[in-house]
Order: C-alpha cells, then structure tokens, then sequence
C-alpha cells in the first residue's frame, strides 16, 4: 500500500504555476521493485500515469504543476467563440472556455510483480493559468482572491490596491475585462457586480446592477461547478469602457462628462471585495492610441495604454533562384529584355511596432508584468492582433522622485505577412 503524507490543500482554488508537490510514503515494506504509481485526473478523467522509484528513505515526491503544463492557458477568447475576449461583448460576463479545471491525484503500488491502483486519493484542486514564485514559500495562499469581505483583493491582477481600491485608467474607446473567482467552494458570497458612475463634479450619476447568472454570461456561484466542466468557476466581466454596450452608452450619456465609476463586488449585504476603480484618461492627441493586453501572473488580463506615435517598421526575409531564361518552345529560340532570370520562391514580412507613451510609476512596475507574460496582445488600428515581445529589457525604478516616465516598447506582430 501508499499513500499521500503530504500536500497542499484540498479544496485549494490556486495558480497553476508553483511547486505542487505531494509526499507519497509507504504502509508496507519496501523492496527494490517497489514502485510508487500516480494517476492524474483531470476533470473526472485520467490524463497521465506515472511511476515513481522510492528515494533513499522510501519516500517520493510528484509536483502536479509539471505534469500538467501547458494545459491550462488565459482565456484569448469568448465562452464559446473565436472571437477575441477584449471586444465589444452583448453581455457584461464570460465564462472561461478552459483556463480552470479540477485535478486530484490517484496513487497506487507495483510490489515486483502486480500492481495496486488507488491505494490513496487526494482531495481535488481546482488550478488555473497564473504563478508564483519561489520567494512565496511553499503552498501560498490565494485566499486574498476570494470574495468575502471588502478587505479581500478579489481581482485577478497584478495592479496592487490602495485603500481596498485598484485604480486603473481608461479612454471611452479602451476595451478589456477583469478576471474573478466564481465559486462558493471558496466562501465567496458576490452575487452581483454593482456599477456607479460618477461625472467630472463628484456627483453620482448612475447605478448599474449585474447579477452573476447565466442570462448575464454567468453562473451562479452554487452552480458554478460540475463533475464536467469548470467553466463557470472562473469569470470575465467586461468592465473597460468600450467592452460592453450598455455600459458604453451610460457613459456617452453623463451630461457633465464621465469622471470615473466604481465596480464593485457585491452580495444583497453589500459590497464583498475590493473596488475595481476606472478613471477617465482623455487624451488629447491626433494619433490613435495603442492598448497593450498580456495574460498576468493571478489567471487574468491587464492593460496599459500608449497613446504617443506608434512607428511601424516592415522587415523582410527571401529566398531565391535563378530560373532559366527564354522560350525553348518556338522554331526560334526567343527572350524577353525583361525577363526575370532570379525569383523568389519563399518570401515572408514581418511588422514590428515601437509603442511609445507617458506613463506613471505605477504603471510602468506593471510594465514589468508584461515582459513576463508568454500571452500578449495589442490593439493596434482598433484591431486586436497577438504579439511578441521585442524589448529585451526595461528599467523599473522602484524608487523615485519623478512622477511620469517616456517609455518606448516593442512588440512584434506574432503572425506572418503573406506575401
């Protein structure tokens, strides 16, 4: 027999990417056939099995997080569609198409010459895109994430709070969603995204109530979970200004000109986690500017906004042959003066974008994020396309007197131009 002396918590709601490991000891004595076996489920079906050789002491040790990587991915898209998730949606809700699933480990024997299954079963874990790092010690909490009380971060952002509030800013044409945790596993109690807008005076101007249920794009947070699926565990709300319509129009209609407005996890009692704050950040310049989006550490999406010239620059890249000249095919030998004697047969382009803006220090320590994100997009001539990063390296100053900074980034478009 073996079983699981050690682990992390069942039941957890956690990132993905961090050490998950599991002690696995023996009930019986051990030989020098003896073998450890893991089965891994993966929503309620077996993904992968694996023996492990005990170590010196009898024991061994699997980390769940690399036998499932690269199966858990942002969500690029709409529930359901190919659509990119930072457009105009009809609904302020999207349930993940993938980036949550539920996992436990199933752990066995061999004794040399049968096989014992499911000598011992974990608890399940319910695990999504994100990491942590190694500073954060083994097993970190996530529970700063699950919505309870106003104090608790809820957000799946990198952006840190002030004050129970995460300030973000935003333009009437910015898109994008913010990611939470929608599951009463948790002791999450939101039932709804409460809205309140506020014109350039500091007057209230409007109250907008979302119920999290599937004719918003949601689930309740009793049915977010089945034995099949997750996808309702996990939700976008499509919070920045040009994402969802209703919310656009509400907007456009403040008569002394939007300031800001609050988003606000809620129940019937009333507000349940931090308060999501998008502030109006006209700018005036003639360009069109461009908005960065990259998958972040917690399981979500941030943004940040370059409003300076974007330059493009077009590169190319050829392989050629030199072709026989002239028509064999006539009485006469015959060749044109213009006749192409070399040719390409493969030819390929490339964009690549130097964004160029002002940002804040805030901002720019968010920047750092982005660098290491392997999920960025952009949206460039009101176009979301997918990019890689070009800029090797930036400087974050951590400490400083200056309040804003000119900063250039480059990205490139991660899609070949045909040609």
């Amino acid at each position: 027999m073996a079983s699981i002396d050690n682990g992390p918590t069942a039941g957890s709601w956690l990132p993905a990417g961090q050490k998950l490991l599991f002690t696995l000891v023996p009930d019986e004595t051990v030989t020098s056939d003896y073998r450890y076996i893991v089965q891994i489920e993966e929503n309620g079906t077996i993904i992968s099995k694996v023996y492990l050789s005990p170590n010196p002491v009898n024991t061994a040790f699997l980390d769940l997080s690399e036998a499932i990587l690269g199966r858990l991915e942002v969500d690029a898209f709409k529930y359901g569609s190919t659509a990119t998730i930072h457009s105009l949606h009809n609904k302020v809700y999207s349930r993940s198409n993938g980036n949550i699933k539920r996992y436990r480990i199933k752990v066995g024997h061999f004794d040399g010459s049968s096989e014992s299954l499911a000598d011992d079963t974990s608890g399940y874990y319910y695990l999504f895109a994100g990491y942590e790092q190694l500073s954060q010690g083994l097993f970190p909490s996530f529970a700063d994430y699950y919505g309870s009380t106003t104090s608790k971060k809820v957000w799946l952002t990198d952006r840190v709070p002030v004050s129970n509030v995460i300030n973000v800013k935003a333009a009437i044409e910015d898109n994008g969603v913010a990611a939470f945790i929608n599951s009463d596993d948790t002791g999450s109690l939101i039932t709804q995204l409460t809205f309140k807008v506020y014109d350039t005076l500091g007057s209230q101007e409007a109250t907008l109530e979302y119920v999290v249920n599937a004719t918003n794009g949601g689930l309740v947070p009793t049915t977010a979970w089945a034995d099949s699926t997750t996808d309702g565990s996990l939700l976008y709300a499509y919070v920045y200004p040009a994402s969802f319509a209703a919310l656009t129009s509400e907007l456009n209609g403040v008569t002394e000109g939007w300031a800001y407005y609050d988003v606000i996890p809620s129940t019937t009692g009333g507000p349940v986690g931090n308060t999501l704050r998008i502030t109006n950040d006209c700018r005036y310049s003639k360009n069109e500017a461009v908005q960065l989006a990259w998958a972040n550490t917690r399981g979500g999406w941030d943004y940040l906004r370059f409003n300076g010239k974007k330059q493009k620059t077009l590169t190319r890249e050829e392989k050629t042959y030199r072709k026989i000249v002239g028509d064999y095919s006539g009485a006469q030998y015959q060749i044109g003066g213009s006749e192409r004697q070399i040719k390409p047969y493969q030819l390929e382009a490339k964009e690549r974008y130097q964004l160029n803006g002002i940002l804040t220090i805030e901002e720019l320590t968010l920047l750092q994020f982005c660098m290491r994100s392997k999920n960025v997009m952009a949206r460039i001539d009101g176009i979301w396309v997918p990019v890689t990063i070009s800029t090797n390296s930036i400087q974050v100053e951590e400490e400083t007197v200056s309040k804003v900074f000119v900063t250039s980034f480059d990205v490139e478009l991660a899609q070949i131009i045909r040609c």
